[in-house]
């Protein structure tokens, strides 16, 4: 093999090697691109907007329109919402993570995935959004999705709530709030404060438990020295905390 030979072969090599290289570093520029952060009103299957104080709500390739229903302080913080339609509206007022929800004839059916709808359920009239009845399966499913809120882990159990943050195991060592829960339920947790947070939650507000008083802050706020506070008007007579007054009205006015 002479010289000339040995040459072509090695820079045929050298591309293969460097073609390589190029294809990783591609690939690991792509990866590490960042995500969008999920907004405070993002629910999977639906566009948002906040447009003048109002939220709209939109499925993948609608558009807004002036032909379109309003319901008035139905949004999260009590915005008014607008959709092209009713069932866009209350379909995106029942989204919760882990189930799946169908409005049919003005009534909300909730099924986990998997589940179908059956001539054999259990009906909780008035229990679903904006008053509707809520179907399902069983009586557990429609307890626990009637329970479910971001950031806790919930479990129906002979009739009880439990309530855990994500990482909390149950234990014979919690606290029992008798009635507290929805359609009354006993709900228990492994503190007082992870049993106010959860009664506390309500979209579109972040709220703490501290010391068993509870601060109620608007995305992008932040707790401070300087603040406004209302004696027993949180869930279980607590003590509420916010940046101003605005904010804990708004709060206290919002029913979900």
């Amino acid at each position: 093999m002479n010289r000339t030979t040995l040459l072509l072969i090695g820079a045929l090599a050298g591309g293969l090697v460097l073609g390589g290289c190029q294809t990783a570093m591609k690939e690991t520029s792509a990866s590490a691109q960042p995500v969008a952060a999920q907004g405070p009103y993002d629910k999977p299957g639906f566009q948002v907007e906040v447009d003048d104080g109002r939220l709209w709500v939109l499925k993948p390739g609608q558009e807004k329109s002036g032909k379109h229903v309003t319901l008035i302080g139905a949004g999260p913080q009590g915005m008014t919402l607008r959709a092209l339609d009713q069932d866009t509206a209350l379909e995106y007022l029942a989204a919760k993570p882990g189930f799946e929800v169908e409005i049919q004839e003005g009534r909300l059916w909730v099924l986990k995935p998997g589940q179908e709808k059956s001539g054999k359920h259990v009906m909780l009239i008035g229990a679903g959004p904006q008053g509707m009845t809520l179907r399902a399966l069983d009586q557990d499913t429609a307890l626990e999705y009637l329970a479910a809120k971001p950031g806790f882990e919930v479990e129906v159990q002979e009739g009880r709530l439990w309530v855990l943050k994500p990482g909390q195991e149950k234990s014979g060592k919690h606290v029992t709030l008798i009635g507290a829960g929805p359609q009354n339920m006993t709900l228990r947790a492994l503190d007082m404060d992870s049993a106010l947070e959860y009664l506390a939650a309500k979209p579109g507000f972040n709220v703490e438990a501290q010391d068993g008083r509870v601060w109620v802050l608007r995305p992008g706020q932040e707790k401070s020295g300087k603040h406004v506070t209302k004696i027993g008007a949180g869930p279980q007579k607590a003590t509420l905390r916010g940046l101003d007054i605005e904010t804990l009205d708004a709060y206290l006015a919002y029913r979900p």
